[in-house]
């Protein structure tokens, strides 16, 4: 089932698009930035914000454990465990696996649109630094953007909404990033916050 969401997110032009916002990420290439990749998937985001950022160390965890289980075995196969943890949790539990920890950035991508936005925005933020980022991918309210909420029976939520919920949470919006033509994936935006507090 990876391999298969994998081959499709590159025929689609998703993970183009995941390159794309990964490469507006408001970190010099060199900085070794703690990322937390909430609802990680198969690691898109993981791999792609370590390609870019290569002193990068990610905790990465999801509530599906068989894609937990495929993703810590590309990591091992990719001699990447002492950059990239991976375990399984649900985002809107207690996290106590990470309960001590920090972030400089915390990812969220397509994952919001599943949960209670604004308690699950709350519950994540406690684990950014004063003045992290926080990003977030969600489906667009837009005609393909419900269309691919209704086959995943999921909710999206206006950009205002989006904002909304984040200024709430004592985020700022730092960057509207809009999606070149090409890569495509117009299904999706993407927004980055930062942490007033």
């Amino acid at each position: 089932m990876s391999s298969f969401y994998n081959f499709l997110s590159w025929v689609i032009g998703y993970k183009k698009s995941v390159e794309y916002f990964v490469s507006q990420l408001p970190f010099p290439e060199n900085s070794p930035i703690k990322v937390l990749d909430a609802g990680c998937g198969t690691g898109l985001y993981a791999f792609a914000v370590l390609n870019k950022f290569k002193n990068a160390k990610i905790v990465a965890f999801d509530l599906n454990d068989k894609i937990v289980s495929s993703l810590k075995s590309k990591v091992a196969k990719n001699n990447l465990t002492g950059q990239i943890q991976v375990f399984t949790a649900n985002i809107e539990g207690s996290l106590s696996k990470i309960e001590n920890e920090k972030f400089d950035l915390i990812i969220t991508s397509g994952v919001l649109v599943y949960v209670p936005h604004e308690k699950t925005v709350k519950n994540l933020s406690r684990f950014l630094i004063p003045g992290g980022y926080f990003f977030n991918s969600p489906n667009k309210d837009s005609a393909w953007g419900r269309f691919i909420c209704k086959l995943y029976a999921c909710k999206p939520y206006t950009k205002a909404e989006n904002i909304s919920v984040f200024e709430k949470n004592g985020f700022t919006l730092a960057k509207d990033i809009k999606v070149p033509k090409i890569p495509a994936a117009s299904f999706k935006e993407a927004y980055i916050f930062k942490k007033d507090f």
